[in-house]
């Protein structure tokens, strides 16, 4: 297969055709969206995030990370302004695995909005650091984070395996080829976390997490 075809792969999964129209500590439910433990720096207002989804992987995920087959694992990350309804900006990790069973190794093509890169690995332990460990991952800009300047932000996180769209493949694509980066300038495809959590309609993957963190304070 070559290196063009493996850039095909989807980022993301099918989305829901609309955005909710509250903010999502408006929206939700007592306790219904999980909060997970983050770990967030902040560069001048440009937040990083740190955090683990080791538990993603059980045994029907193990099951089709060995198959042989391909397997998609994509990840959104959404910044939220405290009082706002749709996210301030977004970042996104794919990885595309297969498992070779005559070498007994992890084919991993691991692509984000400023990399992509090949490798293989020799266990399930090293799928769950390329694909769903998350070290200083940049979200948003300088410009689109002063917005949010001394006020509180939020992180919210989804991640699929198997999303199964080739719209969403392209789309995710030219999304990415874009100079603008993670700004979202009003385009809705990346959907509101509060749709895809609080609707369920998640039955274009095999598996979904889905969770948000503790507000944040962005500096002054």
């Amino acid at each position: 297969m070559t290196h063009g075809t493996l850039r095909t792969v989807a980022l993301l999964a099918c989305l829901t055709g609309w955005l909710a129209r509250a903010p999502l500590a408006a929206a939700e439910p007592a306790g219904d969206v999980p909060v997970r433990a983050m770990s967030v720096t902040f560069r001048d207002v440009v937040p990083s995030v740190s955090f683990s989804e080791r538990d993603f992987v059980d045994p029907e995920v193990v099951k089709k990370l060995q198959s042989g087959l391909p397997q998609t694992i994509t990840t959104r990350m959404f910044v939220y302004h405290d009082r706002d309804r749709d996210p301030l900006a977004v970042a996104a990790l794919s990885c595309r695995v297969v498992y070779d069973l005559w070498e007994g190794v992890y084919r991993v093509e691991r692509q984000t909005e400023s990399s992509d890169r090949t490798m293989s690995v020799r266990s399930l332990d090293g799928v769950i650091a390329q694909c769903l460990s998350v070290q200083s991952q940049p979200i948003g800009t300088a410009q689109v984070m002063a917005r949010a300047r001394g006020g509180q932000v939020y992180f919210a996180v989804v991640t699929e395996l198997n999303p199964l769209s080739q719209d969403a493949v392209q789309r995710i694509r030219r999304w990415l080829a874009r100079p603008t980066g993670s700004e979202l300038n009003g385009n809705a495809f990346f959907g509101s976390f509060v749709s895809i959590f609080v609707s369920r309609r998640l039955g274009a993957a095999d598996k979904v997490l889905s969770f948000r963190s503790v507000p944040f304070g962005v500096p002054p």
